[in-house]
């Protein structure tokens, strides 16, 4: 994920005059008529020592990500809901916990259980290594518990497991167990397995004639992927030298060479381009945006001179296709080609 990838840099100088003396190619009706070819720079250009550090875009950055119950799993043993309407697993997904509003129970002397499915897994949200399963379930007794009455239930890959066997109090507690690989594969967790990941709850009564309540269950996955957006590297790339005995204007414009390798890496990419000393350094905004859309960013250099321009990247932002970059199409990159192009104006 982490590909050091160089910033490329193409430059263009255009009509080479010299002595003081500057020709031009221009078009009348009946043809084009051609000056003398000129022997001289009017203008050089070099990229800069730096380079836009575009590889720490893939750096990635910890994250989680919650999934609630969506619909029934492969059980619903639980003997009790309220209300008594809808189905089980609509008692327990709610984001915020509450209460005795919706439940599920039981006050049955042997463990019954209770199985979700969850929401799958959007790249747009979440991708990347895997660090941790948790699974919660905010639970209570109409009693004190005497026994264990409350666990924490999953299934994956065919197979069931139980964990975090709890005597809960008489009132709305979290508790949670935490796997750091599947439990099945004793590996690291993959996104298809998040994505058939089946969580749920076992209850039994905490003591004669009294009930375990279950009010919310949910899952955090703790993860490691590049953000889906952010900041456009800052930098400089290019620096005009105008020769001193030219006093005409130049035309410099910055040309997007590599759009369809970004757009296999970027939803969006937008740059904000500053040349100093240009005309438009003294606009608002004192920039150029040169972005996936438009391809080229334009500046105008008025009389020449020999003052050095320096340009460049101030701002700007950026939107990924996806958080998983196993996903992106083949011959991706995050980093711009950059064309470089002065002209006599």
């Amino acid at each position: 994920m982490k590909n050091r990838l160089k910033l490329m840099v193409a430059l263009v100088l255009a009509l080479t005059l010299s002595g003081g003396v500057y020709a031009y190619t221009f078009s009348t009706a009946s043809g084009t008529i051609n000056i003398a070819e000129p022997t001289g720079d009017i203008a050089t250009s070099n990229a800069t020592e730096t380079e836009l550090a575009c590889e720490d875009i893939l750096i990635p950055v910890a994250d989680t990500v919650i999934f609630r119950p969506d619909a029934a799993g492969d059980e619903t043993n639980i003997s009790s809901q309220y209300p008594a309407t809808g189905e089980h697993w609509d008692k327990v997904y709610e984001e915020t916990s509450d209460g005795d509003s919706t439940y599920i129970a039981s006050n049955n002397s042997t463990w019954e259980e209770d199985l979700y499915d969850i929401t799958d897994h959007s790249t747009q949200t979440a991708g990347g290594t895997i660090n941790y399963v948790k699974v919660y379930m905010v639970s209570r007794s109409t009693a004190n518990a005497t026994q264990t009455n409350a666990y924490i239930h999953i299934k994956t890959n065919g197979e069931e497991y139980n964990e975090s066997t709890e005597n809960t109090t008489i009132s709305y507690t979290p508790y949670w167990y935490q796997w750091d690989d599947n439990p099945q594969t004793s590996q690291a967790w993959t996104w298809d397995e998040i994505d058939a990941l089946q969580i749920g709850v076992g209850l039994r009564r905490p003591v004669l004639d009294q009930s375990t309540l279950c009010t919310q269950v949910y899952t955090e996955v703790a993860f490691e992927a590049p953000p889906l957006s952010g900041d456009v590297p800052t930098g400089d790339l290019f620096v005009v030298y105008p020769h001193a005995d030219y006093s005409g204007d130049l035309a410099v414009k910055v040309y997007l060479a590599n759009t369809g390798n970004l757009t296999k890496a970027y939803q969006s990419l937008n740059m904000e381009l500053y040349l100093e000393g240009s005309v438009e350094a003294g606009e608002a905004p004192d920039y150029q945006l040169l972005t996936l859309e438009n391809g080229v960013a334009a500046f105008t250099l008025i009389d020449g001179g020999s003052d050095n321009h320096t340009l460049f990247v101030t701002g700007g932002d950026y939107t990924l296709t996806s958080r998983e970059i196993s996903e992106w199409e083949e011959g991706w990159t995050v980093t711009p080609e950059l064309y470089f192009e002065v002209t006599q104006r």
